[in-house]
Protein backbone atom coordinates (compact mmCIF):
# COMPACT_ATOMS: atom_id res chain seq x y z
CA UNK A 1 0.00 0.00 0.00
CA UNK A 2 1.38 3.34 -0.53
CA UNK A 3 1.71 6.22 1.80
CA UNK A 4 -1.64 8.14 -0.27
CA UNK A 5 -3.47 4.60 0.07
CA UNK A 6 -2.58 4.44 3.55
CA UNK A 7 -3.41 7.82 4.39
CA UNK A 8 -6.93 7.51 2.34
CA UNK A 9 -7.70 4.14 4.05
CA UNK A 10 -6.85 6.08 7.74
CA UNK A 11 -10.01 8.17 7.69
CA UNK A 12 -12.71 9.37 5.21
CA UNK A 13 -11.57 12.99 5.53
CA UNK A 14 -8.98 11.89 2.68
CA UNK A 15 -11.94 10.89 0.57
CA UNK A 16 -12.64 12.92 -2.19
CA UNK A 17 -16.55 13.41 -3.62
CA UNK A 18 -17.41 15.09 -6.99
CA UNK A 19 -20.86 16.65 -7.12
CA UNK A 20 -22.75 17.92 -10.07
CA UNK A 21 -25.87 19.34 -10.31
CA UNK A 22 -26.53 22.42 -12.93
CA UNK A 23 -28.41 24.08 -9.68
CA UNK A 24 -25.64 25.93 -7.59
CA UNK A 25 -27.91 25.87 -4.66
CA UNK A 26 -28.13 22.56 -4.51
CA UNK A 27 -24.15 22.21 -4.95
CA UNK A 28 -23.31 24.18 -2.38
CA UNK A 29 -26.04 22.41 -0.12
CA UNK A 30 -24.81 19.01 -0.89
CA UNK A 31 -21.45 20.47 -0.53
CA UNK A 32 -22.26 21.59 3.16
CA UNK A 33 -23.61 17.96 4.19
CA UNK A 34 -20.68 16.35 2.77
CA UNK A 35 -18.27 18.53 4.30
CA UNK A 36 -20.20 18.81 8.11
CA UNK A 37 -19.66 14.56 7.74
CA UNK A 38 -15.88 14.61 7.24
CA UNK A 39 -15.52 14.38 3.28
CA UNK A 40 -13.75 16.48 0.47
CA UNK A 41 -16.14 17.79 -1.80
CA UNK A 42 -15.89 19.71 -4.95
CA UNK A 43 -18.80 20.94 -6.86
CA UNK A 44 -19.42 21.38 -10.41
CA UNK A 45 -22.62 22.90 -11.97
CA UNK A 46 -21.42 21.78 -15.80
CA UNK A 47 -21.23 18.21 -16.25
CA UNK A 48 -18.23 18.83 -19.11
CA UNK A 49 -16.15 20.69 -16.38
CA UNK A 50 -16.54 17.35 -14.19
CA UNK A 51 -15.59 15.73 -16.67
CA UNK A 52 -12.02 17.85 -17.46
CA UNK A 53 -11.38 17.79 -13.66
CA UNK A 54 -11.84 14.05 -13.52
CA UNK A 55 -9.60 13.65 -16.19
CA UNK A 56 -6.64 15.29 -14.83
CA UNK A 57 -7.10 15.31 -11.42
CA UNK A 58 -4.64 13.38 -9.03
CA UNK A 59 -6.30 12.10 -6.51
CA UNK A 60 -9.57 10.99 -8.08
CA UNK A 61 -12.62 11.09 -6.53
CA UNK A 62 -13.89 7.95 -4.27
CA UNK A 63 -17.78 9.37 -5.69
CA UNK A 64 -19.56 10.72 -7.69
CA UNK A 65 -22.81 12.28 -7.02
CA UNK A 66 -24.54 13.44 -9.95
CA UNK A 67 -28.33 15.08 -11.26
CA UNK A 68 -30.07 13.62 -13.98
CA UNK A 69 -31.71 16.12 -16.13
CA UNK A 70 -28.94 18.51 -16.63
CA UNK A 71 -27.94 20.95 -19.51
CA UNK A 72 -25.51 19.72 -22.15
CA UNK A 73 -25.24 15.85 -21.14
CA UNK A 74 -27.39 14.00 -18.86
CA UNK A 75 -26.33 12.15 -15.48
CA UNK A 76 -26.48 8.86 -17.28
CA UNK A 77 -24.03 9.94 -20.25
CA UNK A 78 -22.18 11.85 -17.62
CA UNK A 79 -22.13 8.48 -15.57
CA UNK A 80 -20.86 6.49 -18.89
CA UNK A 81 -18.05 8.72 -19.41
CA UNK A 82 -16.52 8.70 -16.16
CA UNK A 83 -16.68 5.31 -15.83
CA UNK A 84 -14.78 4.89 -18.93
CA UNK A 85 -12.11 6.71 -17.38
CA UNK A 86 -12.46 5.43 -13.93
CA UNK A 87 -13.57 2.09 -14.05
CA UNK A 88 -13.48 2.39 -9.89
CA UNK A 89 -15.50 5.26 -9.31
CA UNK A 90 -18.54 4.54 -7.44
CA UNK A 91 -21.76 6.88 -8.50
CA UNK A 92 -25.10 7.86 -7.36
CA UNK A 93 -27.41 9.28 -9.61
CA UNK A 94 -30.33 11.89 -8.12
CA UNK A 95 -33.22 12.69 -9.77
CA UNK A 96 -37.15 13.74 -9.38
CA UNK A 97 -37.58 12.87 -13.00
CA UNK A 98 -35.18 9.26 -13.66
CA UNK A 99 -36.89 7.33 -15.84
CA UNK A 100 -35.97 3.39 -15.32
CA UNK A 101 -36.64 2.66 -18.95
CA UNK A 102 -33.76 5.43 -19.72
CA UNK A 103 -31.68 4.08 -17.61
CA UNK A 104 -31.81 0.90 -19.32
CA UNK A 105 -30.61 2.23 -22.90
CA UNK A 106 -26.81 2.54 -20.95
CA UNK A 107 -24.64 -0.26 -20.37
CA UNK A 108 -23.11 1.61 -17.45
CA UNK A 109 -25.59 1.82 -14.61
CA UNK A 110 -24.76 4.22 -11.29
CA UNK A 111 -24.46 2.50 -8.45
CA UNK A 112 -27.21 3.73 -6.85
CA UNK A 113 -30.15 5.80 -7.17
CA UNK A 114 -31.75 8.60 -4.98
CA UNK A 115 -35.18 9.93 -5.48
CA UNK A 116 -35.66 14.10 -4.96
CA UNK A 117 -36.36 15.33 -2.80
CA UNK A 118 -34.39 12.78 -0.51
CA UNK A 119 -33.44 13.35 3.42
CA UNK A 120 -29.61 14.73 4.84
CA UNK A 121 -29.91 11.01 5.94
CA UNK A 122 -30.74 9.40 3.39
CA UNK A 123 -28.06 11.04 1.15
CA UNK A 124 -25.46 10.23 4.12
CA UNK A 125 -26.39 6.17 4.11
CA UNK A 126 -25.99 6.30 0.59
CA UNK A 127 -22.86 7.89 0.44
CA UNK A 128 -21.17 5.68 3.30
CA UNK A 129 -22.40 2.41 2.18
CA UNK A 130 -20.92 2.86 -0.71
CA UNK A 131 -17.51 4.20 -0.25
CA UNK A 132 -17.36 1.12 2.52
CA UNK A 133 -18.49 -1.33 -0.18
CA UNK A 134 -15.28 0.06 -2.29
CA UNK A 135 -12.87 0.18 1.05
Amino acid sequence: MSQSDSSRASGKTELLIYVVDDTPELGEMLQLFLSRAGYNTKVFNDPLKALAALESSVPKPDLLVSDFRMPGINGLELIHRCKLMHPRLKIISASAHMIHEEIEKYPIQPDRILTKPYSTAQLLETVRSLLEEQG
